[in-house]
Order: structure tokens, then C-alpha cells, then sequence
């Protein structure tokens, strides 16, 4: 029965809740003779006999026919809420979308900014969060677990993503607070030549070794990173710790963490960090493709 087409129930339906050929064919915009022709195919299909004519266009349905009528209206009601979903789907009306935040992203406003922005405008759409440091996104993009993710924005990315920058955070120095740096509304990266650093472990570091890098380019020293951890909040609990350093962007200064400030850096030109939203190159999914339109608008070149 899973090959019947769905036009052969609709007529059934229809010619039971008339019981008269004629009327039935009005209903449907067809002649008597073809909905005639449509139920003989329909219990030839079947294998059984649907109603009874009584007189030239009457009809009765059989014991059969009325325990079929229960299923072919259930098919009906089934077929057309699949129509409704997929055309509400086209018009970006419903759908799921995972995407995935560092903290940072958070703390700066962007997810009020972008996801709750695009949710205004689509309120029906489901949004579920996750939050994952760089790598973790790109691994999840990847293997299909998400859709989308706020990220450092690579030197390249990898193969089968494509992305663009959304936005530039500053970035600042945290240190102990009792670090004799510490005494410095701005901090020249020449003072940092001697100075430990507290950094990601290797297999997360993206992006900020530049961010080092280029610290040390102006202040004319190479970064000592004498320790490599897992996490944002790890980072900065050697540093409240006193053990070093670190490079963070400008929003982690609204964490309160004990024995924590945050110094910007004395620059001709301010130290950014580039955060992209990246996605696979290939979309289909409408909600998918809506919500990449909508952070074009945001789109940053560079």
C-alpha cells in the first residue's frame, strides 16, 4: 500500500463523505467517470472492495471501506502537515540550528547581538548553543554535530568550511594584581620582555601565539610561555595564582576573578583579535542560509 499515491485516497475520502459519484466529482474537478475509473485502480490496488453503488451514482461503503477510511484520512492529515512543514521550512518560517560560542563571544554581547537579533526575526526557528573553545567547533562543524560557530578567525580554514569576521575585540594584559606591572595604566609591551606567560595548550592555541607574537614584534622580546593549559578560566587561575601572565581579550575584565586586573596595551595601534563565524561551504538548509544572511550584515572585510 506504500505505493499508492496519495490523489487515490484524497478520492476515496471524498466520494465516502458524499456517497454520490457526481457530487464527489464536482468537489474534485473531475468527471464521474474518471473518479469511477480512480476507485476501481485504488481497490484493484488494494485487492478489495471499498463500496457498493446503489443505484446509477450512489454508493454504501463495504465493512472494508469504512475500517480504509480511518487510514486514508489519516494519510491525508499526515501528507498535508508534511506539505505545511516543508513549505514553512522554504520560508524560513521553522528549522533547528546549532551553533556554537566561545565565552569571550558571550561576554562581548555578540550572542545578544547576533543570535538573539536573528531570533527576532525568526522566532520560530529553534536555536540550541554550545559553548566549545575553537577547535572543538571546528571538529563539530566538521562531523555534522553543529551548524555554526563563533570563532578565532583562522589564518585559513580548513577544508570544507568557509567563514568571515564579525567582529575585532581588544586586547589587554591580565596579571596579578599585586605584579608590579600591575601599577600601569597601560602597559608598553617592552616591559613584558622577561615577564612569564600563562598560555592555551598547543592543540588550542589559535590565534592567540599570534596576538603574542606581535606583542613581542613591537616590544622586541619573544613571549616566555612558561605554562599551557585547557580553558579560558584555567588561564586565568595561574594568573590570579601569581605564577604569570596573560593575553586576553578586552570582555574577561568583566569577570571578576580574585587577584585578576586587566591593563591595556600602549600601542601605536590597538591589538585585535578577529572572531569569524564559520559554517560548511556547501548549505541547503533555509534556516541555515537565512541565518548566514543575516550575518552578512555584519560581515567585517579583512
Amino acid at each position: 500500500m506504500s505505493d499508492i499515491e496519495t490523489r487515490l485516497f484524497r478520492y476515496f475520502v471524498a466520494l465516502s463523505e458524499e456517497q454520490h459519484f457526481g457530487r464527489a466529482a464536482v468537489n474534485l474537478k473531475i468527471s464521474p467517470s474518471t473518479l469511477t475509473n480512480q476507485i476501481q485502480k485504488l481497490e484493484a490496488r488494494l485487492g478489495a472492495r471499498l463500496v457498493e453503488r446503489r443505484g446509477n451514482t450512489h454508493i454504501e461503503l463495504t465493512d472494508t471501506g469504512k475500517r480504509f477510511l480511518e487510514r486514508a484520512r489519516n494519510v491525508l492529515r499526515e501528507a498535508d502537515e508534511a506539505e505545511l512543514v516543508a513549505r514553512r521550512a522554504a520560508r524560513v518560517e521553522i528549522g533547528r540550528l546549532e551553533i556554537g560560542f566561545m565565552a569571550v563571544v558571550m561576554l562581548a554581547g555578540l550572542i545578544e547581538k547576533f543570535v538573539a537579533g536573528f531570533q527576532r526575526e525568526h522566532p520560530a526557528i529553534e536555536i540550541v548553543l554550545h559553548q566549545y573553545v575553537t577547535i572543538d567547533q571546528i571538529n563539530a562543524i566538521v562531523s555534522r554535530d553543529m551548524d555554526f560557530g563563533f570563532v578565532r578567525k583562522p589564518d585559513k580554514f580548513p577544508i570544507g568550511l568557509q567563514g568571515f569576521m564579525v567582529a575585532r575585540l581588544p586586547m589587554m594584559l591580565a596579571l596579578p594584581a599585586d605584579h608590579p606591572l600591575a601599577r600601569h595604566n597601560q602597559i608598553d609591551p617592552s616591559l613584558l620582555k622577561d615577564v612569564p606567560f600563562i598560555n592555551y595548550s598547543p592543540d588550542l592555541d589559535v590565534g592567540f601565539w599570534k596576538h603574542m607574537d606581535v606583542l613581542g614584534q613591537i616590544g622586541h622580546f619573544s613571549p616566555n610561555v612558561i605554562k599551557r593549559v585547557h580553558g579560558v578560566f584555567s588561564i586565568l587561575a595561574y594568573v590570579s595564582a601569581g605564577q604569570g601572565v596573560a593575553v586576553m581579550s578586552q570582555p574577561f575584565e568583566r569577570v571578576d576573578i580574585p587577584n585578576v586586573v586587566y591593563r591595556p596595551f600602549k600601542t601605536d595601534t590597538p591589538v585585535l583579535a578577529p572572531v569569524a563565524l564559520i559554517h560548511r561551504e556547501r548549505e541547503s538548509s533555509p534556516a541555515a542560509l537565512a541565518f548566514i544572511k543575516f550575518m552578512r550584515r555584519f560581515a567585517i572585510p579583512g
